[in-house]
């Protein structure tokens, strides 16, 4: 019923690069299972896949896992999660990758997929993935052709040479990378060379065109098009405050966010529209981090606006874990009887917790 097929890139390639040596390699997994509702029913927890490893790092045993991705209180129960699992005894080199998951048809044709993960791979980090890869009934069954499951893992694989990522780094001409941002910064302050404007309440910012477009795909797209603001040179936006746009436009240039504590919702609201995806991980990290009593459900109506389902599971653990605070609390009581949909999804998860838990409990 299962089988599956590993293959590799042409070269295992070392690349100098002014800081270190990279090896890299790339390798492409398919996992097929046949008769999958019959094998998922077999195994209703997890489906693993055959041990497979990395060019580079041969010692270093890995497998794909199905369904129970991490543990059953982040397994979302209307979807099936896909997680890259390091075998138990092997030592992973820490190294750096990219990756993603596909589901291919019999034509070997990508029918879903998942966005590439950057992540670091390490002994130490023993599993990485999607608990909420892809909902059962509205995707999931429906792509599977024939009851014949095809899952596709692209993995590139980056080791570097000197040590850990922390050594390589430390090495680094980081003073060559401190000036490129003050540089930038200053582009930002002085206006110099400027061709566009941004304005909001009143306030006009002078900015460029190509770091714009370099760091937002949003930009990128205004400027290719022929939109008004593409003509005029100009851009009114209402929808962002003055101190919200500061820090937007100071991470465009300079990579940097000095008050993401403090505006960190107007900030995701922001990153997100203007499709800043490295601005928006450093919010939704933040806000996890965040997380109270009185914070609680503005947060989990945050999550699902922005349909940021690890956060939204964080939330829901934390409420489950204070009910008896939150459902006095003034933000619970004013908030959720407008979200019947969320106070159903809190429900459900409480439901489920209490049915496993009377399941462990009668083994």
């Amino acid at each position: 019923m299962l089988a599956s097929r590993c293959s590799r890139s042409a070269f295992t390639s070392a690349e100098s690069c002014w800081c270190s040596t990279v090896q890299i390699d790339e390798l492409k997994y398919i996992w097929k299972v046949d008769h999958f509702r019959i094998v998922l029913a077999e195994n209703p927890s997890t489906l693993k896949s055959p041990t497979f490893s990395v060019h580079i790092n041969d010692d270093c045993q890995w497998h794909l896992e199905l369904g129970n991705v991490f543990d059953m209180e982040t397994l979302c129960n209307d979807s099936i999660g896909f997680g890259l699992h390091l075998n138990r005894n092997s030592k992973c080199l820490r190294a750096f990758s990219k990756f993603s998951f596909s589901l291919l048809n019999n034509a070997q044709h990508v029918i879903y997929s998942s966005n590439f993960l950057y992540s670091e791979l390490s002994s130490d980090k023993d599993n990485l993935g999607w608990h909420d890869f892809v909902k059962k009934d509205e995707v999931f069954y429906k792509l599977i052709p024939n009851d014949s499951l095809t899952i596709s893992l692209q993995l590139m694989y980056f080791k570097m040479d000197e040590g850990s990522l922390a050594d390589i780094f430390r090495g680094c001409n980081t003073a060559h990378l401190q000036n490129y941002s003050e540089n930038f910064a200053s582009m930002l302050e002085n206006h110099k060379f400027s061709d566009f404007t941004i304005s909001v309440q009143g306030k006009d910012y002078p900015v460029h065109k190509v770091i714009l477009a370099a760091r937002s795909d949003y930009f990128a797209k205004m400027f290719e098009s022929g939109m008004k603001e593409n003509e005029l040179n100009r851009a009114e936006i209402t929808d962002v405050k003055e101190d919200v746009m500061n820090e937007i436009l100071k991470f465009i240039y300079t990579g940097q966010c000095e008050n993401v504590d403090k505006l960190a919702d107007g900030l995701l609201a922001a990153a997100d529209k203007y499709d800043i995806d490295q601005l928006k991980k450093i919010c939704l990290k933040t806000i996890s981090k965040s997380i109270s009593v009185d914070n609680a459900p503005n947060l989990l109506v945050l999550a699902d606006l922005y349909h940021e389902n690890e956060l939204k599971s964080k939330v829901i653990d934390f409420i489950l874990t204070k009910t008896a605070e939150i459902k006095n609390s003034r933000a619970w009581n004013n908030i959720m009887p407008m979200y019947p949909q969320l106070l159903n999804e809190v429900c459900n998860a409480a439901f489920s917790r209490l049915s496993d838990a009377s399941g462990s409990g009668t083994k």
